[in-house]
C-alpha cells in the first residue's frame, strides 16, 4: 500500500511539473519579447533656442532647446524605439521669436529657423499651443508649413465650414523587430484662445472643448488601427468638474488614452509637489488616474520621457509596465549643430535687444507694484494715453474722457521682477517692462463696467480682518500680476477689508463721482479687450490697432527730448484702516533699499537668497515726532520735481504735451 501511495504521489508531482513548465516558459518568453518604446516630449519652449536670457543679456544654462537636443540624441543612441513630440508654445515667448515675427518678419518663402531647428531634431509631430496664435493665423500657417512633421489639433474648426482646420491626430508606424506598432498621437489646445486672441481668430475659427473632441476622435483612432494612443495636450491639470483650460485630469479618464504629454502651466511633472495632494495623481511616479504623464516645465528646462514596456501577442500589443520622468537639462551642453543653425538669429537678437531707445531719469522696477502706485505701470499708461490722444485727435472720440489700463507684468511670477536702472533704456529694458507681444486696443466702457474692471483687479488682494492680531498676508499670489490692472485718469481706493466685488471705493473722474451713465475710452491690449482675465465682457472695441504696446512705449521714449522722468500720480491707494495685525508680503530683496523711501513699508527678514518679507502699514496718516501729520504710503517726489502730473483730460496741458 505504501508503494502504491508513493507511486501515486510521484505521478501527481510529475503532472504538476508538466503543467507548470509551459507556464514558466511562456512567462520567460514574454519577458524576453518585451520591447521598450521611449516617448520624449517638449513643451512651452517659447522660442528659447539657446541658453540665453535676452532680458538680462546673459547666458543661462538652465534652459534652451539646444540643450534638449543633446539629451534627445543621447536617449536615441541608447534606445532603438523612440518618438519625439512637441506640445506647443514654441514660436512665441522670447525676443528671439519676436525677431522672426515682428522685427524682421519671415516671409512665406523664407526658411523659419525655429522650424529648421525642429526639423534638425527630427520631431515626429507637434501640437499647437495657445501662443502659436499670437501672431495671427496667416503667420502661423506659413510657419508650420515649413515643418517636416505634422502639426496637430483635434479641437479647432474653421468657422462656417465646420471642418477641422488642422490634422486632429497622426498614426506613427514603428517597426519593432519586424512587428508593426501603430502609435496614435492626438493634440489639443485650450478653447480659451478664442478669448486670448479674439482679434486674430473671431470669425475664422472656433474651438471645441478638449474632452468633447477626445471622446470623438480617440475611438476613431482605435478603429484606424492605433495600438497605443498618446494625448499631447497643451493643457494642465485641474481636477475641477468643469475644467476647460487645464483639462488633462478629465482627459486621462477617457478610455483608450495610454500616455499624456502636458504643458501650458509651466510646471514639472513628475518631480515637483504641484499636484501631490490631488486624488488620482501619483506625483512621484508620474501618473494621472493611472495614465503615465509628463509635464516638462518650460523653455527647455526639462525633457519629458515616458517609457512603455510592450509585449506582442496574437491579440496585438499590450503595455506591461510604464515609467515617466521629467529630466532636467541643466547639465547638458547645447548641441553644436543647433548652435550653428540658430547662430545668426541669436546674434541679431542680442544686437537688437541692446539698441537704445531713450533714457529714464528714475529707476523703474516692480518690487512694490502690487501694493502701491508704480513707475513701470505709470510709464505704460502714459505711453498708451499719448498714443490714444494722438490717434483720436480730430475724430468723434476726441472729446471723450480718455483713460489707460496697465499691469505690472513681471512682479513675482517665477521670482521675476522688472528692474530698469536710471539711464539709457534699451529694447531689452522695454521687453522687461512689457513682456508680451500684445497690440494696443481701445474699448468704450460705462461707469459700471469701469468699476467691474477695477473690482476684478482688486482680487490682487487677500481679504484682511482688521480685528485680527495675527499676521496676515496682503497679496493674493494665486492672482497673476498681469491681471492687476490699475487705471490712469480716474481716482479710486481699494478696501482690502471687504469681500471680493465690494472693494472699489470713491471712484471719481475730475473730482466727480463716476456713475453708470458715464462713458470712457480706455487704452488696453488685445488680451484684455477680448475678455482675457475676466475684467470685461461684451464691451465695444473702438480701436483694434496692429501696433504692439511695446512699440507704443518705444515710440514714446524715442520721441521724448532728454531723460524721461516718470512720476507716479498716486491716483489709487488702499483704504486707511486701523489694525494691530502685521500685513505682510514677499518681494525681491532688490526692494530692500527702496523700502526706506516708503514710510508705509518696512523690511522684516530674508525668506531666501533672493526674496524678503516686508510689512505694509495700512494707516496712511500718522502723527510725526514734530507734531505734524505725515502721509504714509506715497513715495516722496523726486528731487526738483513739482509733484505728479495732472490726469489726462484735466485743464491745462496734458502730461504728454512735450513728448511728441
Amino acid at each position: 500500500m505504501e508503494k502504491i501511495f508513493n507511486r501515486n504521489m510521484l505521478i501527481v508531482l510529475m503532472i504538476i511539473v508538466l503543467l507548470t513548465m509551459p507556464l514558466s516558459m511562456v512567462t520567460a518568453s514574454n519577458e524576453d519579447s518585451t520591447e521598450k518604446l521611449v516617448i520624449m516630449g517638449t513643451t512651452d519652449i517659447h522660442a528659447y533656442m539657446m541658453p540665453y536670457d535676452y532680458m538680462n543679456d546673459v547666458e543661462d544654462q538652465s534652459f534652451g532647446l539646444a540643450k534638449v537636443h543633446t539629451l534627445v540624441e543621447e536617449i536615441r543612441n541608447n534606445n532603438e524605439n523612440t518618438l519625439l513630440l512637441d506640445n506647443g508654445d514654441i514660436i512665441q515667448g522670447s525676443i528671439f521669436g519676436d525677431m522672426l515675427a515682428l522685427v524682421d518678419p519671415v516671409s512665406a518663402d523664407d526658411s523659419h529657423v525655429i522650424m529648421d531647428a525642429m526639423n534638425l531634431m527630427q520631431y515626429d509631430s507637434a501640437t499647437l499651443g495657445n501662443h502659436e496664435f499670437n501672431f495671427g493665423l496667416q503667420y502661423l500657417d506659413e510657419t508650420i508649413a515649413k515643418a517636416d512633421f505634422p502639426w496637430l489639433s483635434a479641437n479647432i474648426y474653421n468657422e462656417g465650414t465646420d471642418e477641422l482646420r488642422y490634422e486632429p491626430y497622426t498614426i506613427l508606424e514603428q517597426d519593432i523587430n519586424g512587428t508593426k506598432l501603430n502609435v496614435g498621437v492626438i493634440g489639443f489646445v485650450p478653447p480659451q484662445i478664442m478669448t486670448w486672441d479674439r482679434v486674430h481668430l473671431e470669425g475664422n475659427i472656433y474651438v471645441e472643448e478638449i474632452v468633447t473632441s477626445a471622446e470623438k476622435y480617440v475611438p476613431q483612432m482605435k478603429e484606424e488601427g492605433a495600438d497605443i494612443i498618446v494625448a499631447v495636450a497643451h493643457s494642465g491639470i485641474d481636477p475641477s468638474e468643469n475644467a476647460s483650460e487645464n483639462a488633462a485630469y478629465q482627459l486621462s479618464q477617457i478610455d483608450g488614452i495610454d500616455a499624456m504629454i502636458l504643458g501650458h502651466q509651466h510646471n514639472v511633472f513628475p518631480g515637483t509637489d504641484s499636484y501631490a495632494n490631488l486624488e488620482g495623481i501619483d506625483a512621484e511616479n508620474g501618473t494621472v488616474n493611472g495614465v503615465p504623464t509628463v509635464m516638462p516645465g518650460a523653455w527647455g528646462s526639462h525633457l519629458g520621457v515616458i517609457e512603455l514596456d510592450l509585449a506582442h501577442s496574437e491579440d496585438g500589443w499590450d503595455i506591461v509596465s510604464t515609467n515617466a520622468d521629467a529630466i532636467n537639462t541643466a547639465d547638458y551642453e547645447p548641441h553644436p549643430e543647433m548652435v550653428k543653425l540658430v547662430k545668426d538669429t541669436h546674434e541679431a537678437t542680442i544686437e537688437y535687444v541692446n539698441s537704445p531707445v531713450g533714457e529714464t531719469a528714475v529707476d523703474l522696477n516692480t518690487y512694490f507694484s502690487r501694493i502701491l502706485d508704480n513707475e513701470v505701470v505709470q510709464l505704460i499708461n502714459e505711453a498708451q494715453l499719448d498714443y490714444m490722444e494722438h490717434n483720436f485727435a480730430g475724430t468723434q472720440y476726441e472729446e471723450m474722457p480718455m483713460l489707460s489700463a496697465a499691469a505690472p507684468f513681471r512682479a513675482g511670477r517665477g521670482g521675476a521682477y522688472t528692474n530698469v536702472e536710471a539711464g539709457s533704456i534699451a529694447i531689452r529694458d522695454v521687453n522687461d517692462i512689457y513682456v508680451y507681444p500684445n497690440t494696443l486696443h481701445v474699448v468704450k466702457v460705462n461707469g459700471d463696467e469701469l468699476k467691474k474692471w477695477l473690482e476684478r483687479s482688486a482680487v490682487n488682494f487677500l481679504q484682511i480682518d482688521p480685528n485680527s492680531t495675527e499676521d496676515q498676508y496682503l497679496i493674493n499670489t494665486d492672482f497673476a500680476s498681469f491681471d492687476f490692472d490699475t487705471i490712469e485718469g480716474v481716482e479710486y481706493k481699494i478696501d482690502v477689508t471687504q469681500a471680493v466685488g465690494e472693494r472699489i471705493k470713491e471712484l471719481t473722474y475730475l473730482d466727480n463721482e463716476v456713475t453708470a451713465e458715464d462713458e470712457f475710452l480706455v487704452a488696453t491690449n488685445n488680451y484684455r479687450a477680448g475678455g482675457g482675465g475676466g475684467h470685461l465682457s461684451e464691451v465695444e472695441t473702438v480701436l483694434a490697432s496692429t501696433d504692439e504696446n511695446r512699440e507704443v512705449i518705444i515710440d514714446y521714449l524715442r520721441n521724448h527730448d532728454g531723460p524721461l522722468n516718470i512720476e507716479v500720480s498716486n491716483n489709487w491707494s488702499i483704504v486707511n484702516f486701523e489694525t494691530d495685525s502685521k500685513l505682510l508680503f514677499q518681494s525681491d530683496l532688490g526692494g530692500l533699499e527702496l523700502a526706506e523711501e516708503y514710510p508705509s513699508i518696512s523690511f522684516l527678514e530674508n525668506v531666501n537668497e533672493t526674496t524678503g518679507l516686508f510689512q505694509f502699514y495700512p494707516n496712511v496718516v500718522q502723527e510725526d515726532n514734530d507734531g505734524t501729520n505725515e502721509e504714509k504710503g506715497k513715495r516722496p517726489p523726486h528731487a526738483g520735481q513739482p509733484g505728479p502730473p495732472p490726469h489726462a483730460g484735466q485743464p491745462g496741458p496734458p502730461p504728454h504735451a512735450n513728448n511728441k
